[in-house]
């Protein structure tokens, strides 16, 4: 009977699928102007006769093809009924009339299949297979123990009662197991795609497919009675046996749909162990249905759609519009461009919105979400490449190690976002973003910190300004930190020599233990080529500047004697406190000294790493605590003013120095705690603005 339940099943849907197939279902081969909503039900299409507007439509599957649904759903019905009904007769009429034989092993083959369903509902069908398989070998041990007292009856009297009883159990067990699977998934299945392909009368066609069990539950317990198999029996079946009989598979036809409820979970959040039923359902009811299958469906807008049992198994999903869809929750979707099957990013599309905001490590590659709701979204490690957050309101959003290259968040609110190593490229567009500060750390508990900018603002386009990138632009990567000397020869070098490429400092930052320098050039050139020949100069004058100066002022071009004479030049006053002898900076009462190149490599490198406060604050400290050490500056005004000179005459020395501090300077001086420097700093980039 159980493989005749199978074979039953699987004719069904074979004759299901092959009588679909020669449903001739309307093509949109041809180029034919699809209104607004149009009824395309059926249609098939091809990349040719897509349109790029496609509002309002209402796709899925045609009557023709729900009424052989209907059939479907009928027939798994009938089955799951007569299956368990007869299952729970039989069981109950065989202890009934048989007493004495073979009760044990059915009463244990009962607690398998007990433990079996209970264990998978509350956990998983992997646990639940191990749960049943652990009863089942306990049933044979005690089985075992209990013949070999000789309290049960030997049914072959040629082996021993222990090993009768064995072998009983082992056919009688996995029999009750495919009774009970066969009639579980049709059931399942049945109310699976009741609430897939008809939710316009899903509680009728809910309430029609428990009668149907029920019925036939009841005309099966009944006609039992009066088998073959009953009337074989030793004993003639009385009143009382045949309304055990009836009982028996009422009670298992109720068992398996409140099992089938279950697993289907009406409240639509399908238990994971047994998606696999509701993915067969929208399989099922996506055949002869509108398909979109295997096309790109870049830049299609489907705002209102119906989508319901549609095959939306694309090749490419770019920025396609479905907000406002309604049914994307039962179409067939698959997960090849973006996750798709996920019921939030569903969610998100369709809607603008989740109330479930962990996307961490999700791929929205291109995702269409245009003024979406995305406050304190979890953005963690999440694919956001190519996707259009125009006018999106990601305020307080994480975006750590996020990728948002080529990403369109114009007119987006990005207020105290955290963007931790996350990566962008030139194509990523801020334009008229509304961006008050942002986060560039996230600590150890998950909440952002480092605040950017410090005690202030940004101001309108400062933070467009700081992040958008340049399609010309060549990022230098150094690991073991950057000689900003040597790369200031460096540029300087292109800019006498090669003005072909037109090399400008764009800006510095560090990403974990990488400083990376972006430096942009002439249009036309292979970033490539510009990387190379940069790192090679660069490399050469890095060592070069380990030996002589002298090789350094040739190199670009400075005469010795030249070099000489803007030494002896500099003997002059060095701002209102001190003088500048050589390369010594004496204060105006010469009690103490300090070596300008080493003052100005700490202060270089104070400039360089103003975003990191972490790497600063030891250097600042350092600094200060050696002016007063050495006498030089002891009060923070006399510091402070020292301080400016040195930038004040490195920008004069380095334009590429000037043009980096007068981009950062006033952010660098916000990420600092109050001190001589941050003064310094401030008036420094005053005088030079």
């Amino acid at each position: 009977m159980s493989r005749q339940g199978v074979t039953v099943i699987l004719i069904i849907l074979f004759l299901t699928k092959t009588l679909l197939g020669e449903i001739k279902m309307p093509s949109n081969s041809s180029k034919r102007i699809i209104y607004s909503g149009q009824n395309i039900q059926g249609w098939h299409f091809s990349q040719e006769s897509l349109q790029p507007e496609l509002r309002n439509i209402i796709a899925g599957q045609p009557l023709l093809v729900k009424a052989w649904l209907l059939i479907v759903v009928a027939i798994l019905c009938i089955t799951s009924g007569i299956i368990s009904s007869f299952f729970g007769a039989y069981t109950f009429l065989y202890i009934t009339l048989q007493p004495d034989s073979f009760w044990i092993e059915i009463l244990w083959m009962i607690l398998v299949v007990i433990a079996w369903i209970i264990t998978t509902i509350r956990g998983n069908v992997a646990r639940g297979l191990l749960v049943a398989s652990i009863v089942f070998f306990i049933a044979l041990l005690i089985t075992a123990l209990v013949a070999k007292l000789e309290l049960l009856p030997s049914y072959d009297k040629h082996i021993s009662s222990a090993i009768d009883h064995s072998i009983q159990n082992m056919i009688v067990t996995p029999l009750g197991i495919v009774f009970a699977i066969i009639s579980l998934i049709s059931g399942s299945l049945a109310i699976a795609l009741i609430s897939t392909s008809f939710k316009r009368n899903k509680n009728l066609l809910q309430a029609t497919w428990f009668l149907i069990i029920m019925i036939t539950s009841l005309t099966t317990s009944i006609t039992s009675d009066f088998s073959e198999i009953v009337d074989n029996k030793t004993r003639e079946p009385t009143i009382t046996v045949k309304h055990i009989s009836t009982l028996g598979g009422t009670i298992s036809s109720f068992g398996v749909i409140a099992v089938s409820v279950i697993a289907t979970n009406l409240s639509k959040k399908y238990l994971s162990q047994f998606e696999f039923l509701r993915n067969w359902a929208i399989a099922v009811s996506s055949w002869g249905s509108t398909s979109f299958y295997d096309l790109d469906l870049s830049g299609i807008d489907f705002t209102e759609a119906k989508l319901a049992n549609t095959d939306l198994r694309t090749r490419k999903l770019y920025r396609t519009c479905l907000q406002g869809v309604t049914g994307l929750d039962r179409a067939r979707v698959d997960n090849r461009y973006l996750d798709l099957t996920n019921p939030k990013v569903q969610k998100l599309l369709t809607h603008g919105c989740s109330e479930d905001t962990d996307f961490s490590r999700l791929n929205l590659q291109g995702a269409y979400v245009r003024n979406a709701d995305m406050r304190h979204f979890k953005l963690i490690e999440t694919n956001l490449n190519g996707a259009d957050l125009q006018g999106a309101d990601l305020r307080g959003s994480i975006l750590v190690r996020a990728q948002v290259t080529g990403v369109d968040f114009t007119r987006a609110i990005l207020t105290g976002i955290c963007i931790e190593d996350w990566s962008v490229n030139n194509q990523t567009c801020f334009a008229t973003v509304e961006c008050d500060y942002i986060y560039r750390r996230l600590d150890d508990k998950g909440e952002p910190t480092d605040r950017y900018p410090v005690g202030r603002n940004f101001e309108a386009g400062e933070f467009e300004a700081l992040f958008q990138e340049v399609g010309n632009v060549v990022e230098l990567v150094f690991k073991e930190g950057v000689n900003w000397r040597a790369l200031s020869f460096t540029l300087r070098k292109f800019q006498l020599e090669d003005e072909g490429l037109d090399l400008e400092l764009k800006g510095v930052e560090q990403r974990g233990d990488l400083w990376v320098v972006k430096v942009t050039h002439k249009e036309g050139v292979p970033r490539q080529q510009v990387e190379e020949r940069v790192n090679a100069i660069y490399d050469e004058i890095h060592s070069l500047l380990t030996t002589k100066e002298q090789q350094i002022n040739k190199l670009l071009g400075i005469a010795a004697d030249q070099a000489e004479a803007l030494k002896e030049s500099s003997k002059r006053p060095f701002g209102n406190s001190f003088f500048i002898v050589g390369s010594t900076i004496t204060n105006l009462a010469g009690s103490g000294q300090i070596d300008y190149d080493e003052a100005s490599s700490k202060i270089r490198s104070i400039v360089a790493n103003g975003g990191d406060p972490a790497q600063v604050t030891p250097v600042v400290q350092s600094l200060l605590e050696q002016l007063q050490r050495q006498s030089v500056a002891n009060t923070a005004n006399q510091q402070a003013e020292l301080i400016q000179q040195i930038i004040l005459t490195e920008a004069r020395k380095d334009p590429f120095f000037k043009q980096f501090f007068v981009q950062q300077g006033q952010q660098i001086a916000d990420a600092m705690p109050e001190s001589a420097i941050a003064t310094a700093i401030r008036e420094a980039k005053a005088q030079l603005s």
